[in-house]
């Protein structure tokens, strides 16, 4: 594999990862903003329930008692919302991305060697064994690429 073969691959692997990593960002925006608005309607939901359950309960508990009884069930609904939320592991998709990112950076070790000059770098004639900081080096500069990308939208819109 040559070097302008290499790039170019480096370059369509690159692209791909940058357009995979915005449909997601797309969407999770969507799902996002529709789930903020799902719960805006329920807490409007549980206002109006609370609102009902203290009529009704206003003649049976006295004026003191229902006020404090509806605020101990919804501070147990919190509770037990927040138990659940803590209790949340992330799905396999976050391991089989994981998964994937680290077969990427192995194959484009493997790649970086195969190619004489660079595999010299890699390690690969008897030369220092930089491949492992190779990979981490051009994630580094992708990421403040991506960085600076993403400053110069904010300062144009």
């Amino acid at each position: 594999m040559t070097m302008t073969t290499l790039s170019r691959q480096l370059r369509l692997v690159l692209r791909g990862e940058i357009l995979v990593i915005q449909a997601k960002l797309a969407f999770a925006a969507r799902r996002g903003s529709m789930l903020a608005f799902a719960l805006l309607f329920a807490g409007l939901g549980l206002v109006f329930l609370n609102i009902g359950l203290f009529a009704w309960l206003s003649p049976l508990w006295g004026p003191v008692w229902t006020p404090i009884g509806l605020g101990l069930i919804n501070l147990v609904l919190a509770a037990g919302a927040m138990v659940l939320a803590a209790l949340a592991k992330p799905g396999p998709e976050l391991q089989l991305a994981e998964e994937i990112r680290a077969m990427a950076g192995e194959t484009l070790e493997a790649e970086i060697r195969s190619v004489p000059l660079l595999g010299m770098l890699g390690g690969g004639g008897g030369g220092p064994a930089a491949a492992g900081l190779l990979v981490p080096a051009m994630s580094m500069i992708i990421g403040a690429l991506g960085k600076r990308r993403k400053q110069s939208g904010k300062t144009e819109g």
